[in-house]
């Protein structure tokens, strides 16, 4: 068995005193200016108060975890969300922090097992309690700013959900409408797990054959919900209409105007707008800015004009 001997970093706020997270926790010693990692507690005992105590009063700030134990931490971490999210101490961009890793693996759990209720439900806790901590803080608008550069199939997952939430708040949309919307864009791209990953990994452009596969993602997402059947209806917008267009030029169904739902409108240009704004194989990722320049002049008459413009006013705001 290959054992990476790398180390990561865990936030010490992060670790709930009393509790066990399941893997090893070290302290790094750097010393002759040679770095090592001393065992801390091991995975099967909890951290006691007085050790948190000490960590803090030497001003540490952070616990190490061997790499392969990452998945273990992000289990614990998930298990006691609510607790530590809620915990003194821990400050606003370390929530946002531990509110992003963790559903970037929830979706990387999700993409490998599409059909799996547990993971649904992981999708619902996750977004449930992340718009209780955009609620609960004004300040929320950090995030944006530990959104993944480079596209990955999770992380655009992730990015689009965070997207989608913050403008929800700002469209002052109800929270049980803020929760439809953001497990729909969570998973809006959930239907690309039943297509080969030589296609939508492919650097270069795809073949006519290759686009009308890779189109079918918006209905093989619709068809993997429902087996589910753990959502209300109104999650499916998302997934079914992120690629309609306002002028009936969209897919799969051609929809124009308002035939397409207001969520599927917001989740056409958030969707847009990440992947203008990360790295792909085949592109730079551009700046706000020039992503919805882009938006605005070459994809004339794709999104709903009114919901665009408060898409760059709500920009406007988060971005200072």
């Amino acid at each position: 068995m290959n054992i990476s001997n790398e180390y990561i970093p865990v936030l010490l706020s992060s670790i709930l005193v009393d509790t066990i997270t399941g893997c090893n926790l070290y302290v790094k010693n750097d010393e002759n200016n040679k770095i090592t990692y001393i065992l801390y507690c091991t995975g099967t005992n909890a951290i006691s108060q007085d050790k948190i105590s000490g960590l803090k009063k030497n001003k540490i700030d952070y616990l190490y975890i061997h790499e392969q134990d990452h998945k273990k931490y992000l289990q614990y971490v998930e298990l006691c969300f609510n607790k530590i999210i809620d915990a003194e101490g821990i400050s606003n961009t370390e929530k946002l922090q531990i509110t992003y890793n963790l559903a970037k693996n929830i979706m990387e759990d999700v993409f490998h097992d599409p059909r799996s209720p547990v993971h649904m439900k992981r999708v619902k806790n996750w977004v449930s309690n992340t718009i209780d901590i955009f609620l609960k803080d004004e300040n929320t608008a950090g995030i944006l700013t530990m959104l993944a550069f480079d596209y990955g199939t999770y992380t655009h997952s992730v990015n689009v959900s965070v997207l989608g939430l913050l403008f929800s708040k700002y469209l002052n949309l109800k929270v049980e409408e803020m929760k439809a919307l953001g497990a729909g864009l969570m998973l809006h791209d959930i239907g690309k797990s039943q297509i080969s990953p030589q296609i939508f990994n492919k650097k270069g452009t795809l073949t006519n054959e290759e686009f009308r596969k890779m189109k079918m993602h918006v209905r093989f997402g619709k068809r993997l919900l429902l087996q589910v059947n753990d959502f209300e209806d109104m999650v499916i917008y998302p997934v079914m209409q992120h690629h309609e267009k306002i002028d009936g030029k969209g897919y799969p169904k051609g929809l124009k105007g308002d035939a397409i739902h207001k969520y599927g409108k917001i989740a056409a240009i958030i969707d847009v707008y990440d992947a203008l704004t990360t790295k792909r194989p085949y592109s730079c990722a551009r700046t706000p800015y020039e992503a919805l320049k882009i938006m605005k002049d070459e994809m004339r008459g794709s999104f709903d004009e009114k919901l665009f413009r408060d898409f760059i006013l709500f920009l406007k705001q988060a971005i200072k």
